[in-house]
């Protein structure tokens, strides 16, 4: 049984009060004063828009309320969502409005050159299109209007409320200047002031969790979250990341186009509608630089998808329970380190937080519920190809494990009476994943992957590898060996780099015509550096207490301890019919689903390489989030019922106080972490200096770069061009691997490699370092620039 402590009867809360208040036939009347200042402000915004006056900070935060905030506010104070708590209705209303702004950009960018407007994405066209959208919601919400927000409810805050909202606040400027101080070539200080900050926020709210209200408890995991995404997105002047420098690639085919087209480069990132038409859309509103558009409003957008985790987890647990899933969501290390640079995979995973949120909502209709799902389905596909990969397969999964309980129903029923079998059918009625569900995901899926953008091919490739790499045996990738999340075992990093070095010299020996002789040259494999031993971590040291060890040891123990829990939570939950009243059959066949998914992919090396154990099990979160947290109740129940509770809190904190960085930070001898640090395996590879942005644009200046090609000693990625006018497909940068090297190509030494000695290759998705022979550029080709940080052999 679940301790009184963890019923939902602590607070009436604001979801209760207006479920009350809808049940009542009332609302809170619309003022005119409200609605006349948003008129100014829309005024205003389009008039900065058309004029493309650029009013710092100022300009930018009307045109970000003009286009999402205002819209926003709109869809969550009508009766749309009535019945929902507020965590819920602004999921909701937010994944709305971003779905408005996809289908609207992508219908004027179809039908307005067909009337002969040529730039449809245009500022002119956008904000008049936006214009459209708000009048339309404007006049819904008049006509359906709902619970609007009040300056009252502000005035009823608690002491406990303010406190911990006031803190939270703290760790959104802590985290800003930290990463500028660090981008300033300073230390850490602030942003270890802004992790210390974060941490004693979440602890209290564990703590006073019995006098926070759930939207107060939201709004501190939405800030938090925010400040911590945004000490890593915030990290460089330029576009700094993995994946988003494609994406940015994208954006400027669009952007400057003024129009988007598969056409433009036939890739799965084009066909990304969250990263070509949606920023296109921002920036022409806001009037923003393109980088900050991806450092900053998608961090904002995306610190909204743990306010989704804690109101999926409050549906079926308590509020410490759902507080503690937020905490284990946003302490796993993809979400702060990887995500800020996939924004692509951010947007859909608001929508994958709201497609959840409607599969599980009890107040809605079986069809609404269903309708509701399909289109944040749509949301899903038209922003991330892979998220919605894994969405299907977690559907279809959970809709099989559903009827595989059936049959078992079925069976018991026979032991039952009819009045049992009855209530039976009824539960069975209400669920909302069935056949029609799963074809019409399917549906959308093919029409956007292959009848719109032709993009859905790479997809069956990959699983027809994957499929024969599971009958051959072969094993999963290295991704998540460093956190130790469920991983096959393979090749060292030292025996990939082996292994590529002789077939790149075989490459290299079939075609002397094509490649400058490299054989005499070694490329020595390097581990990555750590961090050095602080002052504390001496002390430890002293005591005979191994650092490096005890970082480890804490790193993987959390990794390990987070899969026992889930282990542990599908057991207890199975064999425990308090867990079973708790959480539904359909909830808890989706935690299957989304397991199975993640194990499919940690076992097929294809899907592995593709799509990423890390950020398939970040997906799986938003599901199995509240499972970790009652699977480490369940091992803590040997404490007693307040023991447990405390040791569970407990761990979840000191999870974040290790993934984070925190507790590496203070004492060393760990990996440097990109957001802490002006070193590690982070800032080498995706770290963009000024050298490297003055060189691409000197490069980018040259006739004859993309057709000689263009080979880089770091993750090529970076050395994109950035004039609109040479992002074409057609232009290809390769490594700069030794042994690769092209007598036709230019080649581009990165700040890394000319400060470090060291150069990157991407094996079996695993970055491995190795020593890079400069001297074998330097006898083959002429260096043609060099500014100190980046040089260019021809």
């Amino acid at each position: 049984m679940i301790p009184a402590s963890h019923r939902r009867i602590e607070l009436p809360d604001e979801a209760d009060r207006t479920r009350r208040r809808y049940e009542r036939g009332t609302h809170t009347p619309i003022r005119w004063w409200p609605s006349a200042l948003s008129c100014a402000l829309i005024v205003a915004a389009n008039f900065l828009a058309i004029s493309g006056l650029r009013l710092p900070f100022v300009g930018a935060a009307i045109g970000f309320w003009f286009i999402l905030v205002y819209p926003v506010y709109l869809c969550y104070t009508s009766a749309i969502w009535r019945g929902s708590s507020a965590e819920e209705r602004v999921g909701y209303s937010v994944a709305t409005v971003l779905l408005l702004l996809l289908v609207a950009g992508l219908a004027i960018n179809t039908v307005l050159p067909e009337v002969g407007v040529d730039r449809p994405l245009d500022a002119i066209p956008v904000a008049i299109t936006v214009d459209i959208l708000t009048a339309s919601l404007f006049y819904f919400r008049h006509r359906h209007p709902g619970a609007a927000l009040s300056p009252v409810h502000f005035r009823t805050l608690g002491r406990r409320e303010c406190r911990l909202l006031v803190a939270s606040a703290i760790c959104v400027p802590l985290a800003v200047l930290g990463a500028n101080r660090l981008n300033n070539g300073a230390g850490d200080q602030l942003s270890l002031a802004a992790l210390a900050c974060m941490l004693v926020t979440l602890a209290l709210l564990l703590r006073w969790q019995r006098w926070v209200r759930d939207g107060v408890a939201s709004a501190v995991l939405y800030v938090t979250a925010m400040a911590l995404l945004l000490m890593t997105s915030l990290r460089g002047w330029s576009v700094t990341g993995h994946d988003i420098q494609t994406e940015y690639r994208v954006f400027q085919l669009t952007e400057s186009h003024g129009h988007w087209s598969i056409s433009y480069l036939q890739n799965a990132y084009n066909a990304c509608l969250s990263i070509t038409i949606l920023p296109t859309e921002i920036e022409r509103v806001a009037g923003v630089d393109g980088p900050y558009i991806y450092k900053v409003f998608f961090q904002i957008l995306f610190a909204l998808t743990p306010v989704l985790v804690y109101a999926i987890a409050r549906r079926h647990c308590s509020k410490i329970v759902s507080i503690m899933a937020a905490i284990y969501f946003i302490s796993f290390p993809t979400f702060f380190i990887d995500m800020p640079y996939e924004n692509r995979q951010e947007i859909a995973f608001i929508f994958v937080g709201v497609a959840l949120l409607s599969i599980t909502n009890i107040w809605w209709p079986r069809r609404q519920r269903q309708a509701a799902t399909l289109v944040a389905a749509v949301g899903i596909e038209l922003s991330h190809y892979s998220t919605m990969y894994i969405f299907l397969g977690t559907l279809l999964i959970s809709w099989i494990a559903l009827r595989a309980w059936a049959v078992v129903g079925r069976y018991s029923r026979r032991r039952r009476n009819a009045a049992h079998a009855k209530r039976g059918r009824q539960s069975t009625s209400r669920r909302t994943i069935n056949v029609g569900v799963i074809a019409a995901l399917c549906a959308i899926l093919f029409a956007w992957g292959d009848l719109a953008t032709h993009t859905s091919g790479p997809a069956i490739s990959t699983a027809e590898s994957s499929i024969a790499g599971l009958i051959k045996g072969t094993g999963g990738s290295q991704q998540g060996v460093l956190y130790g999340l469920l991983h096959s075992s393979s090749l060292s990093p030292r025996q990939l780099l082996a292994n590529y070095y002789a077939q790149t010299l075989k490459e290299n020996a079939a075609d002397p015509a094509k490649y400058i002789p490299a054989a005499g040259y070694k490329t020595p494999f390097v581990d990555e550096p750590s961090l050095p031993l602080t002052n504390i971590g001496r002390v430890l040291a002293r005591h005979a207490i191994p650092v490096a060890g005890l970082n480890n040891a804490i790193r993987q123990g959390a990794a390990k301890d987070e899969q026992l829990f889930l282990g542990v939570a599908v057991i207890a939950i199975l064999l425990n019919a308090g867990y079973r009243r708790r959480i539904s059959a359909e909830f808890f066949s989706l935690c299957i689903g989304s397991l199975v998914m993640i194990a499919l992919i940690t076992l097929l090396p294809d899907l592995s390489v593709q799509y990423g154990v890390l950020r398939a099990f970040l997906e799986g979160l938003i599901f199995i989030a509240p499972l970790m947290v009652l699977g480490s109740e369940t091992i803590f129940s040997l404490l007693g019922g307040t023991w447990k509770v405390r040791a569970a809190c407990f761990t979840c904190l000191a999870i974040f106080f290790s993934t984070t960085g925190l507790m590496p930070q203070l004492l060393g001898s760990y990996a440097a972490q990109l957001s802490l640090n002006n070193s590690g395996q982070y800032y080498d590879n995706y770290y963009m200096h000024p050298q490297e942005v003055a060189a691409v644009n000197w490069l980018a200046a040259k006739p004859g770069v993309v057709p000689s090609g263009l080979q880089a000693s770091f993750f090529a990625d970076r050395f994109y061009f950035t004039s609109p006018s040479d992002v074409t497909g057609a232009q290809i940068v390769s490594d700069a691997y030794p042994t690769l090297i092209q007598r036709s190509s230019w080649v581009i030494l990165g700040y890394a490699t000319l400060h470090t000695g060291r150069g990157t290759v991407s094996l079996d998705s695993d970055s491995v370092n190795y020593v890079y022979p400069i001297g074998v550029l330097a006898r083959s080709k002429n260096l043609v620039y060099n500014n100190g940080g980046a040089e260019i052999y021809r």
